[in-house]
């Protein structure tokens, strides 16, 4: 069975600094691409389904935590990912209450990252959250997986 995902990106201030400093738009993209696809193969496991397509929310709104400036890969995990407004993606949720909608909430540091993705269906009721923690490792030069936990259900 085939699920359509929407994800919402929220990005608190710190993240800005560090998009803009030490960790280059390159280096965000990249964690961020890894964990979308830690999370999408963790929550097929779980759910025993395959994700077809993600909606990413694009948000600009001249706010810091709006979505980096970033480049996703077209296709992550075998998933397509779009990019579109937050209203766009509450709107596809509401045409049809099976779909999933994600805000996907992320810190990016020099030596951690952080990530939850809060999980909603429903007419948007909250179902379960996945936090995912990463460490740098210097020796592999790259971001690795030190954690994920699943929080949930939730009514």
């Amino acid at each position: 069975m085939k699920v359509l995902l929407i994800l919402t990106l929220l990005l608190p201030l710190s993240l800005v600094a560090q998009v803009n400093s030490p960790a280059p738009a390159t280096g965000v993209a990249k964690i961020y691409t890894q964990a979308i696809a830690d999370f999408i193969k963790a929550a097929n496991a779980r759910n025993k389904t395959n994700f077809d397509t993600l909606f990413l929310g694009k948000r600009a709104n001249g706010q810091p935590d709006d979505f980096p400036d970033i480049q996703l890969p077209a296709t992550i995990e075998g998933t397509k990912i779009i990019l579109i407004a937050p209203d766009a993606g509450a709107k596809l949720q509401r045409e049809r209450k099976q779909r999933t909608y994600i805000n996907l909430i992320g810190w990016v540091e020099d030596t951690k990252a952080e990530f939850i993705f809060v999980v909603f269906s429903n007419g948007f009721s909250h179902q379960y959250d996945y936090h995912i923690h990463y460490t740098y490792s210097a020796k592999q030069k790259r971001f690795e997986l030190s954690d994920m936990q699943f929080k949930g259900p939730f009514d």
